[in-house]
């Protein structure tokens, strides 16, 4: 074995089975495998042992330990030379195979740690003269079957070397990494896709398999083994069989229980799963390793057949499928959804191994005994030649959760009676052999289940136009907010006025019932308002993309013939050039005299016409009516929960119909529309900075874009605005470990629904809550598309349009009062897409969706794929047809073929195979060609030439075979040259789907579309770990310049002193908070605002104010209502053991929330505090050390820069900030901290410091505007001298209330300024009273530091027994069973650079305070000196409240 480089090698496809399969529950033994070889005789001890040891040495899949890494989980080799050979003597037993058995049997419910090890054991059992057994157990990770063998003949080899005197031992085995490397290769090569084409089209249609058993449950930790054996004249039969059948004797193994299950459940086609051995020209042949692959084997049995017949059937089968045995099966499984649960690819598994060991030890026989092969599912056939003449042995494992040791004896005896009949008479039909039980078929076969009808159940309340839910709300309150769009804000009042008008407008051009209305315009409150006068004109509204083709723009308004196309002055001119219509302006100026325009129309008139791809070419116009409109809206609202108080963030473009979810889902609820801007795309940080600065509740997102979401959300890179409660994702599949990373990052308190619904059912038809609530999604490995929303019923039927089996898979009808009318001007595709029903209930009208689906266990539906070529990309659907169509125009090219791929980690491709003239055309003129008349998600990333397009047997196009050379990879002309340039372009790779790039090649050019530079901007920036703006991709289209500028932007970064640039641009303070002209100030303030009042400085501040001032305090509390913040704030107080004296007269609780703009609060709430306020104190802030910063920003500095917007508006109004001496460097870096505000500086490492400078920042800028401003920074903040109430966040109490019961304490030489609670929140007041200058800045540090090593020698002083240690040790010893609270404080160490280092949070240099003694002097407030007694202090009131146990002794000298 080769000495240990430390290296991490990647697993196997195979290892990586074993390894997911062991994680879902690491404690079980189900992957253990055992062997025994029994010898013939006695063996030298000595010498077995010196063998063993060798070829265990040489085997190094048995040394391997694994970890998961940041890329997946890896394997390194780990050598162990020390391991235990179990000498064991069972010579004087009667009976020594009963305690051997026993003994391996126990031995195999070892839990094997797959990170520690070992991963095998190895035992030796002396019988006397006659008889050794050697016993080996191995995790299947290690070894398969065959790995056994080649460790068992190594054995013997060496052996027989040793007792007879020879040296040449024979070769060693290889290396684990060559077998690990062949499999990435295969797995990279076209091979791959080839054969993965091949048993995805073999099992397109998803059989269900059956079982022998009535019962289903997962793979057991133990098996159930009935064995017995063949005789020598059946074993000759099965041979004169298999030679007339042209087979060999295992087909007719397969073939005979095969036609048993058959005979036993009634089902047509038995699908057997078939353990290979996958070694057949591999570089394993000959290394010890987990290479053994299962696969389906579908055996069709038909009515009449005969056991010679079946053997043909099953021969030819294996002859189809044996070119294709490589492909691991959990990959088809994960490639067909059928991961997670009961959904089993296959039955009854047959295992035949048709060679026999054949061992000898020095001239001893040895004969093999399997002791169990691994998990077993439901129930395995296990059949072993043997080379000493007897018939093969025949081991029936069974799942005991599934039958009963009687009914695996039954089954096992049942079979081989049918196999002796069978064989004796071999051409006669199966069916006429008689077997015991055979009447009833198996419960599980999918007959058992019928198919049925799902219906979302009827709407909450019947539906109401759309038109009169918006004059509702506008009637109800005008002056609540509709919509928000880059700063400016339209009332429900004034939306509808403005839609009124413009209404008028186009009524006078014609619009009404029955007519349509073009808008071409960006999104934009005009949008909005266009969309609303035209629903008001009584006509339906047709968006168009203002910067799509103009060609293709042309098309649609000629089909659709509007009356009127309502644009803006920046797309007059275009318009123009696409229609003959009426062109309206939008943002011109309207007379204000013009009348209201009648609200009219029916509901069967049409609401909005939106344009899909369309396979001749001729884009379709879905047309929605009123009804159905209002019909959706009613069902989607009351299905996903929205609110009135909502603030829905408007992100679609407008031609697509997810923004009419995103429009009347919000305004029919009185609710308020945020419209994205494009600044918000500049990456995914930048989006969920907006969404937590406006608040947004409610996120509905393209499936594609939500992927980039989760990816930064769980690698932490990004954060989930604490405002954002729905999550609506929709478009194309959700891929299942981004849900899972979805679900780790935000937890159980946002919901996220996955939806699915074509434009012919208005936008959405079905959903699953895939996060929160009542998640109707628990399996990892498939992500459903729900069940119907209220109002729409669903069904899934075959091909003659019956109902299909539950669980099997048909094509999805969707049924209710949400669908479209049909398509605009296309009756004959109206009529076949929207088909009446015969052979259902009432024969309803449906829209056939062309989408193969089928509902799982849960009842649930799951997508499968598509009965065309139709896809999604982007959340754009995609017809490959129309492609084709608009490339064959180009001159020269005679045939073309489009097809689409998914690609790993979700990514979908479109290339284009083209039979062409030479000269062959440029892919640029093609792209360009394609661009001019297709929508962006429609251009394929790749041009491919070929001299004709491959055909299937029936002359159409094999798509599947262009899928497999487009994915042959081919030379880049020019390769990356730096480690830069080759990290952007494996991201471009991933996101484009080609792999012929070079440095020099133009990602817009190759296929690059808007949605995909988003992407590649957030997965650049996972990789490098910083943020890297969206416009940067755009600015820099080729590798090469990208790779330049990202290099020029690291190093800006990091001169930015550990800031990202959205930090930056954070601490900003915005133009609009400038202080009016000064006011006189009271001498006494009469109101203060404070916030934070609830924590444990706050509430001493709310103290010292009603102690100190007359002024009433107006505290906001984020609270529901006035009485929970009310009763927050009592709480509080007395928690402190404060009085709640002058409560009811001069404390007011208002609910707010700092997170929200404005506070919370309401426009009259908030201009009523603004005005009647005389300073405002800023307490509130999240303090964490382990939180990242987009965590605490919406908080810590959005609320921030709220407050001082509050002490701007109407007057100005001093603001008194509370911070942190954290943001000030350390001793490295400044030997003193001064009263002053800090420069940036490398050492704003984590959230809390960037937030909290940030905010410094902001109130910097302020007092520069002219705001009078002062800045409290404050250092470890401990209880009240008086009370010995401690803080309980504070990291060094959470360290000793941790560490007591441990006996330990982390070993901290440092020093540092702690301040009692009561002093500080006197102090601020005090120094708040004369009106603060504007850059007033004090630093409330005046006791001496406190050392903690002497506070850690107080506790010991106290009575605890602790000892301290290094901090490495204490993390160690907190971690072995730490619980939520112990991890909490771990986590601070876990975030150090050097888990041995000395905590880089501590450490200050000489803290100044001289404003703070000259503002306290003669007030006598003095900050006492934090000492031995005053630690005591503490404790006792930890002792008192149960916090810490008694100490067990009482020493002299405690105060």
């Amino acid at each position: 074995m080769p000495e240990p480089s430390n290296a991490r090698w990647p697993l196997s496809a195979a290892q990586h089975g074993i390894w997911l399969g062991q994680e879902l529950d690491p404690t079980l033994p189900i992957y253990n495998a055992g062997e025994c070889i029994e010898i013939g005789g006695a063996v030298d001890p000595a010498v077995f042992e010196a063998s063993l040891r060798q070829a265990v040495t040489e085997a190094e899949a048995l040394h391997m330990r694994l970890f998961v890494a940041e890329d997946g989980p890896r394997q390194h080799l780990a050598p162990s030379l020390d391991w235990p050979l179990h000498r064991i003597d069972v010579a004087c037993e009667a009976d020594p195979w009963i305690l051997v058995d026993a003994w391996m049997r126990a031995d195999l419910g070892t839990t094997v740690d797959l990170r520690r090890g070992p991963l095998f054991t190895e035992a030796l059992f002396t019988a006397g003269a006659d008889r050794t057994y050697w016993y080996q157990r191995a995790h299947h990770i290690a070894l398969d079957g065959f790995g056994f063998s080649l460790i068992a003949r190594r054995v013997a080899e060496l052996y027989t070397a040793r007792i007879e005197g020879r040296t040449n031992t024979g070769a060693p085995f290889g290396s684990l990494l060559r077998v690990v490397e062949e499999d990435l290769a295969y797995r990279a090569s076209p091979a791959y896709e080839r054969d993965r084409a091949f048993w995805t089209q073999r099992f397109a249609d998803r059989p269900v398999p059956v079982s022998l058993g009535v019962r289903s449950a997962m793979a057991s930790r133990s098996a159930l083994r009935k064995t017995t054996s063949l005789s020598p004249a059946t074993m000759e039969r099965m041979q004169v069989v298999a030679r007339s059948a042209g087979a060999s004797w295992p087909d007719v193994i397969v073939a005979a229980i095969a036609a048993y299950t058959n005979a036993m459940t009634g089902a047509p086609e038995i699908v057997l799963g078939l353990p290979v051995m996958g070694r057949l020209g591999s570089v394993s042949l000959r290394i010890p390793s987990m290479v053994m692959n299962i696969v389906p084997l579908r055996v069709p049995v038909a009515k009449g057949t005969s056991l010679s017949a079946l053997v043909k059937t099953v021969a030819d089968e294996m002859r189809a499928i044996r070119p294709h045995l490589r492909y691991r099966y959990e990959q088809l499984r994960r490639d067909l959804k059928l991961l997670g649960g009961d959904r089993r690819l296959f039955g009854p598994v047959v295992n035949i191994m048709p060679f026999d060991y054949d061992l000898r030890f020095a001239g001893h026989r040895a004969i093999a005994h399997n002791i169990s092969a691994g998990p077993v599912e439901d129930i395995a056939m296990n059949v072993y030649a043997r080379s000493d003449g007897r018939g093969p042995r025949v081991d029936f494992d069974a799942n005991p959760d599934c039958y009963s040791a009687e009914e695996l004896a039954t089954h096992q005896q049942r079979f081989l009676d049918f196999l002796e009949a069978a064989l004796s008479a071999p051409a006669q039909p199966l069916a006429e052999f008689t077997i015991p039980g055979a009447a009833a078929p198996s419960t599980s076969t999918a007959e058992s289940r019928p198919g049925e009808i799902l219906d979302g159940g009827p709407l909450n309340a019947p539906p109401r136009d759309i038109v009169e839910q918006i004059l509702e709300h506008a009637r109800a309150k005008p002056d609540a907010v509709a919509l928000e769009h880059e700063g400016r804000r339209m009332t429900y009042g004034e939306l509808v006025l403005a839609a009124q008008r413009l209404a008028a407008r186009l009524v006078a051009l014609g619009a009404g019932p029955g007519t349509l209305v073009a808008l071409m315009l960006p999104r934009s409150v005009e949008a909005i308002t266009a969309i609303l006068a035209t629903l008001f004109s009584g006509a339906g509204y047709l968006p168009l993309d203002p910067k799509g083709p103009n060609s293709r723009t042309a098309a649609i308004l000629a089909d659709a013939g509007p009356v009127a196309l309502v644009t803006n002055s920046e797309y007059a001119e275009q318009a123009k050039q696409t229609t003959t219509a009426p062109i309206v302006r939008a943002d011109e100026d309207v007379p204000s005299n013009l009348p209201e325009a009648p609200i009219r129309g029916g509901a069967e008139h049409p609401a909005y016409v939106i344009y899909t791809s369309g396979s001749t070419g001729r884009p379709k116009g879905v047309v929605i009516s009123r009804a159905a409109l209002s019909h959706f809206v009613a069902g989607a609202t009351h299905g996903y929960g929205f609110r009135r108080d909502d603030r829905v963030l408007q992100f679609a473009p407008l031609q697509f119909d997810a923004s009419v979810e995103e429009i009347f889902g919000s305004l029919c609820l009185g609710a308020t529309l945020v419209l994205r801007t494009e600044a918000m795309l500049q990456s995914v940080l930048r989006l969920l900075d907006a969404c937590a600065e406006h608040a947004i509740t409610v996120l509905d997102l393209p499936t594609a874009f939500w992927h980039e979401v989760a990816c930064s959300l769980s690698t932490g890179a990004a954060s989930l605005p604490p405002s954002v409660r729905i999550v609506i994702i929709g478009g194309e599949a959700a891929l299942p470990e981004h849900v899972a990373r979805f679900r780790r990052a935000v937890g159980p308190t946002v919901k996220l629904f996955n939806t699915y619904g074509p434009t012919e059912a208005t936008v959405v038809a079905t959903f699953a809550t895939l996060c929160g609530g009542e998640t109707t999604a628990g399996r990892d490995e498939e992500v459903p598309i729900g069940t119907p929303l209220p109002g729409v019923r669903a069904a899934i039927l075959d091909a003659e349009g019956r109902l299909v089996a539950r669980g099997a898979v048909g094509e999805l009808y969707l049924m209710g009062g949400g669908l479209a009318t049909g398509y605009l001007g296309q009756p004959e595709l109206t009529a076949s897409r929207f088909p009446t029903l015969e052979h259902l209930p009432n024969q309803p009208r449906a829209y056939r969706t062309g989408d193969l689906v089928r509902q799982n266990e849960d009842g649930l539906l799951v997508f499968i794929g598509r009965v065309d070529e139709e896809l999604k990309i982007s959340g754009h659907r995609v017809d490959p047809g129309e492609i084709e169509t608009v490339l064959l125009r180009f001159p020269g090219v005679r045939e073309v073929a489009v097809v689409g791929s998914v690609l790993p980690g979700g990514i979908k491709r479109l290339a284009a195979h083209l039979v062409a003239d030479a000269p062959l055309p440029s892919p640029a003129a093609l792209r360009q060609h394609a661009q001019s008349a297709l929508a962006p998600a429609s251009i394929p990333s790749a041009f491919l030439f070929t001299d004709r397009l491959p055909r299937t047997s029936t002359g159409k196009i094999d798509r599947a075979a262009l899928r497999d050379a487009g994915a042959t990879r081919t030379a880049a002309s020019n390769a990356p040259a730096t480690d830069l340039e080759k990290i952007v372009m494996g991201v471009w790779e991933q996101i484009l789907g080609v792999c012929d790039l070079s440095v020099e090649d133009d990602f817009f050019e190759r296929g690059g579309q808007s949605l995909q530079t988003i992407q590649v901007a957030t997965r650049l920036g996972v990789t490098l770990g910083r943020e890297i703006p969206v416009a940067m991709v755009f600015r820099h289209p080729t590798i090469a310049e990208l790779s330049r500028a990202l290099e020029q932007a690291g190093s800006v970064t990091k001169a930015s002193a550990g800031l990202t640039e959205a930090m930056l641009a954070d601490a900003v303070l915005p133009e609009d908070i400038v202080p009016p002209a000064p006011a006189a100030m009271p001498s006494s303030p009469r109101q203060v605002v404070l916030t934070g009042a609830t924590g444990f400085v706050g509430v001493h501040l709310l103290h010292a104010l009603l102690q100190r001032t007359t002024a009433r305090v107006v505290c906001l509390v984020r609270a529901a209502d006035e009485k929970r913040a009310a009763d927050r704030l009592r709480t509080a107080l007395e928690k402190q053991h404060l009085p709640t004296t002058h409560f009811e007269d001069r404390v007011v609780a208002m609910p707010a929330d700092l997170a929200l703009p404005r506070l919370g609060l309401g426009e009259e709430t908030w201009n009523r505090l603004a005005s009647e306020s005389d300073a405002i104190y800023h307490d509130a802030a999240i303090v964490s050390l382990v939180r990242d910063y987009r965590s605490m920003r919406a908080v810590n500095v959005l609320g921030t820069r709220e407050v001082l917007r509050l002490a701007t508006t109407a007057r100005p109004k001093p603001v008194h900030h509370v911070s942190t001496l954290a943001v000030a460097p350390s001793i490295a870096k400044n030997p003193e901290v001064h009263e002053t505000f800090v420069a940036a500086h490398p050492e704003l490492g984590d959230g809390y410091k960037q937030s909290k400078w940030i905010a410094e920042r902001l109130v910097e800028q302020a007092g520069e505007r002219g705001l009078p401003v002062a800045v409290y920074r404050l250092g470890r903040v401990v209880g009240a001298p008086e009370t010995g109430v401690v803080n309980e966040q504070d990291l060094v109490f959470r360290l000793i209330l941790a560490g007591i019961p441990k006996a330990t304490l982390p070993d901290l030489d440092v020093s540092e300024t702690w301040t009692p609670v009561d002093y500080v929140a006197r102090a601020i007041v005090e120094l708040s009273l004369p009106v603060p200058s504007r850059d007033a800045v004090y630093n409330l540090a005046p006791a001496p530091d406190v050392r903690l090593k002497d506070v850690f020698r107080w506790v010991h002083e106290y009575g605890y027994a602790v000892e301290t240690c290094s901090v490495p040790a204490f993390r160690a010893r907190l971690g072995s069973n730490a619980g939520a609270a112990e991890s909490a404080t771990l986590a601070f160490f876990d975030l150090q650079a050097d888990p041995g280092e000395q905590p880089q949070a501590f450490g200050l240099g000489r803290v100044r305070c001289d404003n703070v003694i000259r503002g306290l002097s003669g007030s006598g407030i003095d900050c006492p000196a934090i000492d031995r007694s005053l630690v005591f202090r503490y404790l006792d009131h930890c002792v008192e409240t149960g916090k810490l146990p008694r100490p067990s002794s009482r020493r002299e000298g405690r105060a």
